[in-house]
């Protein structure tokens, strides 16, 4: 049987950069064209929280330091992402030096500060409103 998922299953890390009552969203072509949370893989003999900051301040070029996990889960075939994907993903919450993002065009088309109740009501690819759902339980003093 041939395999669906040509790079197995990936383990990855979303990231939720805050900053001043606000998280960055990006607009991602891997995704449909929605709006996502910065992340990628975690790579081998990396934590969570190192993937997550690594990630951040790759494709946004802000320096970062951890607020803390928020949650794991599995996304198995997304409708919105490009390919065939089975995905072990980790949401971790990072806090923002600043606002002064650079859009990495490599990965993203477009980056928005926003309220997190904001972000809820704006068309995110699949699984990423769960994301910022519990970021909200997990952290309310950020919930603006």
């Amino acid at each position: 049987m041939k395999n669906i998922f040509p790079k197995g299953v990936e383990v990855v890390a979303g990231v939720i950069i805050f900053h001043k009552g606000k998280i960055l969203i990006a607009r991602s072509p891997k995704w449909s064209d929605k709006w996502t949370l910065p992340g990628g893989h975690i790579d081998p003999g990396e934590t969570i929280a190192e993937a997550a900051m690594r990630e951040a301040e790759e494709e946004t070029g802000l320096k970062v330091h951890p607020l803390g996990f928020v949650k794991a889960g599995e996304l198995i075939y997304s409708k919105d992402f490009h390919r065939p994907a089975h995905f072990l993903y980790f949401d971790y919450a990072v806090e923002a030096d600043d606002g002064n993002a650079t859009l990495d065009k490599r990965e993203l088309t477009e980056m928005q500060w926003c309220s997190p109740k904001e972000a809820l009501q704006m068309d995110l690819a699949e699984s990423f409103s769960e994301s910022i759902q519990a970021f909200l339980e997990k952290f309310p003093q950020y919930a603006g």
